[in-house]
């Protein structure tokens, strides 16, 4: 039942407003001064209701000793002045005497259930963060805290960020947490895959039918207006709209009553892609000067296969979390499916890990689960690489320096890392190491 303390040094008016609100399952407090009213345990009431005029403090003053608590406003001097000031202050709403009771009742409701609403997603937002340095997110290595630390530094700016990263590492997770963490989180939050659309649509998409052009039905970039446009695969666009991309982010081609062409678009930019966008400005598939635009800051996330322990973290979080969404009672990875998870390469990132658990869940029919319920196939890659002479009994070295010599003509060094099952840092340190630094003719 909800609790509401009234404020009203007027008896009669006192009393029937309880009497009302009594009637309509309410639990009431009175109070007929400010002074009264701070004996009272404010905390654990769900509404004041107070009056502007009361002897000693006026009753606005309850507002800040009260707060979190909302605080509605009655006044009998109904004037725009008088709502202006008390919304001022910190008013949740007012209301004018004489009030209809039925208005009264309306609003007592309405703001009731907002502000419930209002602490519970704050409380979910506290919990997540408290667990989460980013919403959704979790990770504990190294490459991971410096996402997290970069996250918290260009979220608050309008900056441009270019998200690089394997597929499913989690990069539109990543642009959320961007918008969410931004002065633009109340404003929407536009997804645009820029591959799942033929590219003949895709300008109509982004800047709307050109009938349309002209009013707030129009393309993405008109929905987004005031928030954020994340654009996914942003690798794939043709050359025509990287141009009109381009222009729109450099304020010269956005048709919209809600903005000039001088000013650009009230939206803020996150652009990501798998792709290897520098090899695609090398090749000129991708315009140079849009690349240099979309990388204000530029973020990269690292593979899962990267990530160490991580990985187990993972698979536990998101064990946790498909067994809440399924209904189903908690369960367990047994010792030797955490051993598969490890060993595995997971060239689908996290998204595949996600899917694997998901799959496990529904399939279970004990605890824990079993490596059979991952079904993980081995086979399908690795984190070493296949020739066509396996040579065994080399060493690392050894090996390693057959496999760079023999396929560094033809691969490019992000491939010879991927096929070796190392970064790229790890490649350029083992090549300085062992004294096989890639010629300068060579493909980069």
């Amino acid at each position: 039942m909800n609790q509401i303390l009234i404020i009203e040094d007027e008896e009669v008016i006192r009393r029937a407003v309880k009497r009302l609100l009594e009637r309509n399952g309410y639990q009431v407090t009175e109070a007929g001064s400010v002074e009264e009213a701070q004996t009272r345990p404010l905390a654990s009431f769900d509404l004041i209701i107070s009056d502007v005029r009361l002897p000693g403090a006026p009753g606005t003053q309850i507002i800040e000793t009260a707060a979190p608590v909302p605080v509605l406003i009655m006044t009998s001097y109904a004037s725009i002045r008088s709502a202006v000031d008390a919304m001022k202050q910190g008013a949740i709403d007012y209301i004018a005497k004489p009030f209809d009771h039925d208005e009264l009742l309306m609003v007592v409701e309405r703001v009731i259930k907002q502000d419930r609403q209002l602490r519970q997603q704050e409380f979910l937002k506290s919990e997540m963060e408290k667990s989460y340095p980013v919403r959704g997110m979790v990770g504990e290595c190294q490459a991971m805290l410096d996402v997290f630390r970069r996250i918290d530094k260009v979220a608050p700016t309008d900056a441009t960020v270019l998200i690089l990263g394997e597929s499913g590492t989690g990069k539109e997770l990543v642009a959320r947490a961007l918008h969410e963490k931004s002065q633009r989180s109340h404003a929407p939050f536009i997804v645009f895959n820029c591959a799942a659309v033929p590219e003949s649509q895709v300008e109509i998409e982004l800047f709307g039918p050109q009938d349309e052009r002209e009013s707030r039905r129009g393309g993405l970039l008109a929905k987004a207006h005031g928030g954020t446009l994340f654009m996914d695969e942003v690798g794939e666009l043709s050359m025509a709209a990287q141009a009109r991309l381009l222009r729109v982010l450099q304020g010269d081609d956005y048709s919209s009553q809600q903005e000039t062409a001088s000013s650009g678009p009230n939206i803020r930019i996150i652009a990501a892609t798998h792709r290897d966008i520098r090899k695609l400005v090398q090749q000129q598939t991708f315009r140079s000067d849009l690349y240099f635009r979309l990388r204000v800051v530029e973020m990269t996330l690292p593979p899962l296969r990267e990530r160490g322990s991580d990985i187990k973290s993972l698979a536990k979080f998101l064990l946790e979390k498909y067994c809440r969404q399924l209904n189903r009672s908690s369960l367990n990875l047994s010792r030797s499916a955490l051993e598969a998870i490890r060993r595995y390469h997971w060239p689908g990132n996290v998204r595949e890990l996600a899917n694997t658990i998901e799959r496990a869940v529904i399939l279970c029919e004990g605890d824990p689960i079993t490596p059979q319920l991952l079904a993980i196939d081995h086979h399908i890659t690795t984190n070493r690489p296949v020739t066509d002479n396996p040579t065994d009994n080399l060493s690392l070295e050894e090996y390693f320096r057959h496999f760079v010599l023999d396929n560094q003509d033809h691969m490019t060094e992000t491939e010879l890392a991927k096929q070796l099952g190392i970064s790229r840092k790890a490649l350029w340190e083992r090549r300085q190491r062992f004294g096989i630094p890639r010629e300068k003719k060579g493909k980069k």
